[in-house]
């Protein structure tokens, strides 16, 4: 069966498994960020873009729930987004040019997020999360970081510690280990820790206000209220990272679904509607240190026009149909993940599925994933292998198993997918027999 499964797939990702023998010469690793090679049977190399859809160069097409790792909350080719990056092409590449748009878009954010009465705009979240630990360091005069285990925030050697349960150390070969040594790791939803920990030494607690990159959990009943009263307590400042839950759980991300306002919040992903731009934005007195110019910050791409014209369009949207948008993806992610847990257990599969707002997270785990600790059980191998199994029928996720929904999927691509989950399911129940 494996023999006969390796060849189908040669044959029909031709084209996937031609790109990454070429691109492997000069390419390093092949891509251009390493998960992406992860995908299995290969990594397929995308064509183009339409609504929920991607085609890649063998002509197959799939059902995208990868979504460019989250940025394409309105889908590939959304109007109002594609018609503003061209009419801002016609006026030029004016990199690094200080133009009206940084404005218009600081004023949309303030109008969106309930911190954002100031904004920044860098170009990646990893630079975002740098500059927000900078505006807290600087603000407060103190250096120590609180930081919480499987929360990513960014490759940055003085952040990327902890990125997985059980893994404290630094993460990555070629990291400074002394990079991070003013960081504290505790346990994501645990409020009793930080109360215990936290005092006038720390510059801020930086958060996933859900974890989404640990697999999609909301946070437990008063977490962030007590993060938000315990940081006001002692000084320091409370830092939400909305790379991902930014203008993907509400209009107003994480804050605005939980009703926890931080003092910064970094943005990124869906704020560009696919293009490169991320911000960091929060209140006039945790901003000071920026807006009065006393704290250097620099960037050549910082704020180009191109993104800030498809971040304006794209918020526009999100404003203007809001009441339609969020209640529908968050429907269709609960629904996929109800239909995958149900047919797990019906046929006695080890998947498991979760869902915050508009993100899924499959796992291939015995026993459930109801924790960020229980995700030390999850099956990475058998994880890669049902979203193999998933590509193989037309659809299509980040190779890990997180799945993010936009406003372009339609009711029949989710009935589609369910269509797929199944034979996935089926493949899976296959394997394990044999």
């Amino acid at each position: 069966m494996s023999n006969s499964l390796d060849a189908a797939d040669r044959q029909r990702f031709a084209g996937s498994y031609a790109h990454r023998k070429s691109a492997l010469s000069h390419l390093a690793y092949g891509v251009s960020s390493t998960p992406r090679a992860t995908q299995n049977p290969v990594a397929i190399a995308i064509e183009r873009g339409e609504g929920a859809h991607v085609v890649d160069v063998d002509g197959n097409r799939f059902i995208d729930y990868a979504l460019g790792y989250g940025p394409l909350i309105l889908g590939h080719t959304p109007p109002a987004v594609i018609g503003a990056v061209q009419a801002e092409l016609g006026r030029g590449l004016r990199t690094a040019s200080v133009h009206r748009g940084e404005a218009e878009l600081a004023e949309l954010i303030a109008a969106c997020v309930p911190s954002a009465e100031q904004s920044s705009f860098v170009s990646t979240g990893t630079e975002a999360i740098q500059l927000a630990l900078r505006v807290a360091r600087a603000a407060t005069g103190r250096v120590k970081i609180i930081k919480f285990r499987a929360n990513y925030h960014g490759w940055a050697d003085g952040i990327h510690v902890g990125n997985a349960i059980g893994q404290d150390g630094a993460s990555a070969l070629g990291q400074d280990p002394q990079a991070a040594q003013s960081v504290t790791l505790l346990d994501w939803g645990d409020a009793e820790q930080v109360e215990a920990v936290l005092d006038a030494s720390f510059a801020a607690v930086i958060v996933e206000p859900a974890a989404i990159n640990g697999g999609c959990f909301e946070p437990p009943a008063g977490f962030l209220e007590r993060l938000r009263t315990a940081t006001q307590r002692c000084g320091a400042l409370l830092i939400f990272d909305e790379v991902i839950t930014g203008f993907r759980l509400a209009l107003g991300g994480a804050q605005e679904r939980y009703g926890v306002t931080p003092d910064l919040s970094v943005l990124g992903k869906a704020l560009g509607a696919g293009l490169p731009i991320s911000a960091v934005s929060g209140s006039r007195a945790a901003m000071e240190v920026l807006s009065s110019g006393r704290l250097m910050h620099r960037g050549t791409f910082n704020g180009n026009p191109l993104s800030v014209a498809a971040a304006i369009a794209c918020l526009k949207v999100l404003q203007a149909e809001r009441g339609e948008i969020y209640p529908r993806v968050d429907g269709f992610a609960a629904r996929l993940c109800r239909f995958l847990n149900d047919q797990a257990a019906r046929r006695g599969v080890p998947i498991r599925a979760r869902q915050a707002g508009a993100a899924l997270q499959i796992f291939a785990a015995n026993g459930s994933v109801e924790t960020l600790r229980d995700t030390a059980k999850v099956d990475k191998d058998k994880t890669l292998m049902f979203t193999g199994a998933l590509l193989r029928q037309g659809v299509m996720t980040l190779p890990r198993g997180l799945c993010y929904l936009s406003s372009a999927h339609s009711l029949a691509d989710i009935e589609a997918t369910e269509a797929a989950i199944a034979v996935a399911m089926e493949t899976m129940t296959q394997s394990t027999a044999a």
